[in-house]
Protein backbone atom coordinates (compact mmCIF):
# COMPACT_ATOMS: atom_id res chain seq x y z
CA UNK A 1 0.00 0.00 0.00
CA UNK A 2 1.49 3.24 -0.82
CA UNK A 3 1.54 5.84 1.60
CA UNK A 4 0.74 9.43 1.63
CA UNK A 5 2.98 11.87 -0.05
CA UNK A 6 3.10 15.75 -0.67
CA UNK A 7 5.05 17.72 -2.80
CA UNK A 8 3.38 20.93 -1.29
CA UNK A 9 3.43 23.71 -4.66
CA UNK A 10 5.02 26.64 -2.97
CA UNK A 11 6.27 25.42 0.74
CA UNK A 12 8.64 23.27 1.99
CA UNK A 13 6.30 21.43 4.60
CA UNK A 14 2.43 21.58 4.82
CA UNK A 15 1.79 21.59 8.41
CA UNK A 16 -1.65 21.64 10.14
CA UNK A 17 -2.77 24.91 12.00
CA UNK A 18 -3.79 22.22 14.76
CA UNK A 19 -3.77 18.62 15.32
CA UNK A 20 -5.85 17.29 17.92
CA UNK A 21 -7.43 13.69 18.82
CA UNK A 22 -11.53 13.13 19.95
CA UNK A 23 -11.99 9.42 19.88
CA UNK A 24 -10.99 7.64 17.17
CA UNK A 25 -10.95 10.80 14.79
CA UNK A 26 -7.54 12.38 14.34
CA UNK A 27 -8.55 16.20 13.25
CA UNK A 28 -6.24 18.48 11.52
CA UNK A 29 -7.07 21.79 9.95
CA UNK A 30 -4.91 22.22 7.42
CA UNK A 31 -3.66 25.91 6.11
CA UNK A 32 -4.92 27.27 2.72
CA UNK A 33 -1.70 26.70 1.02
CA UNK A 34 -0.88 24.92 -2.34
CA UNK A 35 -0.27 21.10 -2.60
CA UNK A 36 0.00 18.26 -4.65
CA UNK A 37 -0.47 14.86 -3.08
CA UNK A 38 -0.53 11.25 -4.22
CA UNK A 39 -1.90 8.81 -1.76
CA UNK A 40 -3.89 5.63 -0.68
CA UNK A 41 -5.98 6.31 1.64
CA UNK A 42 -5.10 4.03 4.64
CA UNK A 43 -8.16 5.28 7.08
CA UNK A 44 -11.28 6.57 5.96
CA UNK A 45 -11.02 10.45 5.70
CA UNK A 46 -13.51 13.05 5.89
CA UNK A 47 -12.57 16.39 4.45
CA UNK A 48 -14.14 20.08 4.81
CA UNK A 49 -13.45 22.67 2.58
CA UNK A 50 -13.85 26.61 3.88
CA UNK A 51 -12.83 27.65 0.38
CA UNK A 52 -13.77 27.32 -3.07
CA UNK A 53 -10.27 25.74 -4.94
CA UNK A 54 -9.11 25.05 -8.13
CA UNK A 55 -6.52 22.11 -9.09
CA UNK A 56 -7.11 18.64 -10.58
CA UNK A 57 -7.53 15.90 -8.95
CA UNK A 58 -7.83 11.97 -9.18
CA UNK A 59 -9.90 9.14 -7.40
CA UNK A 60 -9.67 5.29 -7.87
CA UNK A 61 -8.02 5.78 -11.49
CA UNK A 62 -5.39 7.39 -13.24
CA UNK A 63 -7.64 9.67 -14.91
CA UNK A 64 -6.34 13.44 -13.73
CA UNK A 65 -8.93 16.01 -13.98
CA UNK A 66 -9.91 19.54 -13.38
CA UNK A 67 -11.71 20.46 -11.03
CA UNK A 68 -13.45 23.55 -9.24
CA UNK A 69 -14.69 22.69 -5.78
CA UNK A 70 -17.07 24.84 -3.86
CA UNK A 71 -16.57 26.89 -0.81
CA UNK A 72 -18.45 24.63 2.47
CA UNK A 73 -17.69 21.43 0.41
CA UNK A 74 -18.30 17.95 2.17
CA UNK A 75 -16.16 15.04 1.07
CA UNK A 76 -15.45 11.57 2.11
CA UNK A 77 -12.73 9.04 0.82
CA UNK A 78 -13.01 5.57 1.80
CA UNK A 79 -9.93 3.20 2.80
CA UNK A 80 -8.18 1.84 -0.23
CA UNK A 81 -9.34 4.93 -2.64
CA UNK A 82 -6.37 5.88 -4.56
CA UNK A 83 -6.07 9.69 -4.48
CA UNK A 84 -3.94 12.70 -6.55
CA UNK A 85 -4.84 15.75 -5.82
CA UNK A 86 -3.46 18.87 -6.82
CA UNK A 87 -3.82 23.21 -6.29
CA UNK A 88 -1.48 25.71 -7.02
CA UNK A 89 -4.03 27.93 -4.00
CA UNK A 90 -5.43 25.41 -2.37
CA UNK A 91 -7.58 26.41 0.54
CA UNK A 92 -8.34 26.15 4.08
CA UNK A 93 -9.54 22.10 4.75
CA UNK A 94 -10.39 20.52 7.76
CA UNK A 95 -9.52 16.60 7.65
CA UNK A 96 -10.84 14.30 9.91
CA UNK A 97 -9.09 10.91 9.76
CA UNK A 98 -10.47 7.51 11.27
CA UNK A 99 -8.11 5.14 13.54
CA UNK A 100 -8.43 1.58 15.58
CA UNK A 101 -11.22 -0.71 14.94
CA UNK A 102 -13.99 1.05 14.26
CA UNK A 103 -12.38 1.89 10.29
CA UNK A 104 -14.43 -1.83 9.58
CA UNK A 105 -17.80 0.07 10.53
CA UNK A 106 -17.07 2.30 7.24
CA UNK A 107 -18.00 1.56 3.89
CA UNK A 108 -15.32 0.84 0.99
CA UNK A 109 -17.57 1.57 -2.03
CA UNK A 110 -19.10 4.83 -1.83
CA UNK A 111 -16.81 8.57 -2.24
CA UNK A 112 -18.10 11.97 -2.99
CA UNK A 113 -16.77 15.28 -2.84
CA UNK A 114 -18.30 18.86 -3.06
CA UNK A 115 -21.53 18.33 -0.47
CA UNK A 116 -23.64 20.98 0.14
CA UNK A 117 -25.25 20.40 3.74
CA UNK A 118 -26.37 23.18 6.08
CA UNK A 119 -25.56 21.29 8.83
CA UNK A 120 -22.34 19.49 8.03
CA UNK A 121 -20.96 23.39 7.24
CA UNK A 122 -21.96 24.60 10.49
CA UNK A 123 -21.00 21.64 12.60
CA UNK A 124 -17.34 22.81 10.32
CA UNK A 125 -17.47 26.18 11.21
CA UNK A 126 -18.07 25.48 14.66
CA UNK A 127 -15.23 22.83 15.09
CA UNK A 128 -12.88 25.18 13.16
CA UNK A 129 -13.23 28.20 15.71
CA UNK A 130 -13.29 25.26 18.57
CA UNK A 131 -9.76 24.33 17.29
CA UNK A 132 -8.02 27.96 16.61
CA UNK A 133 -9.53 29.35 19.92
CA UNK A 134 -8.59 26.59 22.27
CA UNK A 135 -5.05 25.48 22.70
CA UNK A 136 -6.45 22.57 25.37
CA UNK A 137 -10.14 21.72 23.62
CA UNK A 138 -11.01 18.39 25.68
CA UNK A 139 -11.75 15.53 23.10
CA UNK A 140 -15.10 15.37 24.96
CA UNK A 141 -15.37 18.59 23.70
CA UNK A 142 -14.96 18.31 20.09
CA UNK A 143 -17.04 14.74 20.12
CA UNK A 144 -20.35 16.49 19.74
CA UNK A 145 -19.18 18.14 16.20
CA UNK A 146 -17.18 15.25 14.99
CA UNK A 147 -20.44 13.04 15.51
CA UNK A 148 -22.44 15.21 13.38
CA UNK A 149 -20.04 15.34 10.60
CA UNK A 150 -19.93 12.19 10.85
CA UNK A 151 -24.04 11.30 10.67
CA UNK A 152 -24.02 13.63 7.63
CA UNK A 153 -21.45 11.73 5.66
CA UNK A 154 -23.50 8.55 6.31
CA UNK A 155 -26.77 10.57 5.09
CA UNK A 156 -24.94 11.67 2.18
CA UNK A 157 -23.94 8.49 1.21
CA UNK A 158 -27.52 7.00 1.82
CA UNK A 159 -28.68 9.35 -0.87
CA UNK A 160 -28.32 12.96 -1.19
CA UNK A 161 -31.31 14.61 -0.83
CA UNK A 162 -32.96 16.73 -3.63
CA UNK A 163 -31.32 19.37 -4.90
CA UNK A 164 -33.26 22.66 -4.63
CA UNK A 165 -33.71 24.36 -7.92
CA UNK A 166 -32.58 27.76 -7.45
CA UNK A 167 -29.32 25.80 -6.99
CA UNK A 168 -29.06 24.61 -10.47
CA UNK A 169 -28.54 28.02 -11.61
CA UNK A 170 -25.56 28.61 -9.82
CA UNK A 171 -23.52 26.97 -12.78
CA UNK A 172 -19.88 26.33 -12.24
CA UNK A 173 -19.35 29.20 -14.57
CA UNK A 174 -21.19 31.57 -12.76
CA UNK A 175 -19.87 30.63 -9.26
CA UNK A 176 -16.09 31.40 -10.78
CA UNK A 177 -17.30 35.17 -11.66
CA UNK A 178 -19.08 35.49 -8.81
CA UNK A 179 -15.75 34.72 -7.50
CA UNK A 180 -13.87 36.50 -9.62
CA UNK A 181 -16.19 39.61 -8.73
CA UNK A 182 -15.71 39.48 -5.16
CA UNK A 183 -11.53 39.22 -4.90
CA UNK A 184 -11.17 41.77 -7.31
CA UNK A 185 -13.52 43.99 -5.08
CA UNK A 186 -12.85 42.72 -1.82
CA UNK A 187 -11.26 46.26 -0.26
CA UNK A 188 -14.29 48.00 -1.55
CA UNK A 189 -17.75 48.37 -0.63
CA UNK A 190 -19.42 45.09 -2.30
CA UNK A 191 -22.70 44.34 -2.07
CA UNK A 192 -25.29 41.45 -2.84
CA UNK A 193 -27.16 43.66 -5.65
CA UNK A 194 -23.77 44.03 -7.18
CA UNK A 195 -23.17 40.15 -7.79
CA UNK A 196 -26.90 39.99 -8.58
CA UNK A 197 -26.03 42.07 -11.37
CA UNK A 198 -22.81 40.66 -12.66
CA UNK A 199 -25.25 37.71 -13.21
CA UNK A 200 -27.90 39.79 -14.82
CA UNK A 201 -30.35 38.67 -11.90
CA UNK A 202 -32.56 39.62 -8.87
CA UNK A 203 -30.98 40.24 -6.00
CA UNK A 204 -33.30 37.99 -4.41
CA UNK A 205 -33.07 35.38 -6.62
CA UNK A 206 -29.80 35.31 -6.53
CA UNK A 207 -29.66 35.51 -3.06
CA UNK A 208 -31.81 32.17 -2.87
CA UNK A 209 -29.81 30.86 -5.72
CA UNK A 210 -26.12 31.45 -4.13
CA UNK A 211 -27.60 30.14 -0.43
CA UNK A 212 -29.21 26.86 -2.00
CA UNK A 213 -25.59 26.29 -4.04
CA UNK A 214 -22.78 27.27 -1.55
CA UNK A 215 -24.79 26.67 1.84
CA UNK A 216 -24.14 30.36 2.79
CA UNK A 217 -25.87 33.45 2.05
CA UNK A 218 -23.95 35.95 0.11
CA UNK A 219 -23.02 38.55 2.62
CA UNK A 220 -21.56 35.93 4.80
CA UNK A 221 -19.75 34.42 2.27
CA UNK A 222 -18.23 37.90 1.86
CA UNK A 223 -17.30 37.97 5.13
CA UNK A 224 -16.23 34.81 5.04
CA UNK A 225 -13.79 35.87 2.16
CA UNK A 226 -12.55 39.05 3.37
CA UNK A 227 -11.58 36.98 6.65
CA UNK A 228 -9.45 34.86 4.50
CA UNK A 229 -7.64 37.41 2.54
CA UNK A 230 -7.17 39.18 6.75
CA UNK A 231 -5.82 35.53 7.83
CA UNK A 232 -3.58 35.09 4.48
CA UNK A 233 -2.01 38.83 5.06
CA UNK A 234 -1.49 38.20 8.97
CA UNK A 235 0.45 35.31 7.88
CA UNK A 236 3.13 37.09 5.44
CA UNK A 237 2.62 40.69 5.68
CA UNK A 238 4.21 42.65 8.27
CA UNK A 239 1.81 45.62 7.56
CA UNK A 240 -0.49 46.77 10.98
CA UNK A 241 -3.78 45.80 11.74
CA UNK A 242 -5.56 49.09 10.44
CA UNK A 243 -3.62 48.95 7.30
CA UNK A 244 -4.59 44.69 6.25
CA UNK A 245 -7.89 45.84 7.95
CA UNK A 246 -8.77 48.56 5.12
CA UNK A 247 -7.32 46.03 2.34
CA UNK A 248 -9.85 43.57 3.35
CA UNK A 249 -12.46 45.82 3.55
CA UNK A 250 -13.03 46.19 6.65
CA UNK A 251 -14.06 49.67 8.30
CA UNK A 252 -11.25 49.42 10.97
CA UNK A 253 -9.07 47.43 12.78
CA UNK A 254 -11.88 47.39 15.45
CA UNK A 255 -14.20 45.93 12.88
CA UNK A 256 -11.79 43.21 11.48
CA UNK A 257 -11.51 42.63 15.56
CA UNK A 258 -14.60 41.86 16.26
CA UNK A 259 -15.57 39.61 13.07
CA UNK A 260 -12.87 37.77 13.72
CA UNK A 261 -13.63 36.78 17.34
CA UNK A 262 -17.13 36.41 16.54
CA UNK A 263 -16.30 34.44 13.63
CA UNK A 264 -12.87 32.55 14.47
CA UNK A 265 -12.77 32.60 18.51
CA UNK A 266 -10.00 34.60 18.56
CA UNK A 267 -8.14 38.24 17.72
CA UNK A 268 -5.92 38.76 15.17
CA UNK A 269 -3.49 39.45 16.40
CA UNK A 270 -2.93 35.92 17.30
CA UNK A 271 -3.27 34.89 13.89
CA UNK A 272 -0.29 36.52 13.22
Amino acid sequence: MRRRTYRPAHRATTRPDRCVRAGPWRIELLPPSGYEATYTAETPIIGFAFDSQVGVHAFASDRRLPYRARPNGLAYVPMGCDVYSQSALGGEYLKLALTGPATTRWTRNHRFSDAIDPVAIDAAHRLRRRLLADDSAEPHDLEPLVQVLTDRVRAVIRGPGRTPKAATSMTPQRLRRIDELIEARLDATLTVQDLADELGLSSGFFSRAFKAAVGKAPHDHIIDRRLARARRLLRSDAADLAAIALACGFSSHAHLSAVCRRRLGIPPSQLR
